[in-house]
């Protein structure tokens, strides 16, 4: 019966946690359109470190652009 109720449970923790996940995400675009990098920089840089591509490419253009943090120029 315990077997019965694993799967079930760790299904739920994974929608559960991957909703979470997504709204920081949604929170840090939101951020970012809105002008305000201090948050964007807040909310996407957790996720980037956790290996969220698209939280990864849009920190890329806020250093690429300088949007509240040095510009980061290329390197030779």
């Amino acid at each position: 019966m315990n077997r019965l109720l694993i799967l079930p449970v760790l299904l739920l923790t994974l929608l559960v946690g991957t909703s979470a996940f997504s709204a920081d995400y949604q929170k840090g675009a939101a951020a970012y359109e809105s002008g305000d990098y201090a948050t964007a920089l807040r909310e996407l840089e957790p996720l980037a470190e956790q290996g969220d591509a698209r939280a990864q490419y849009n920190l890329g253009w806020i250093y690429a652009e300088g949007r509240g943090v040095p510009r980061i120029t290329r390197l030779r």
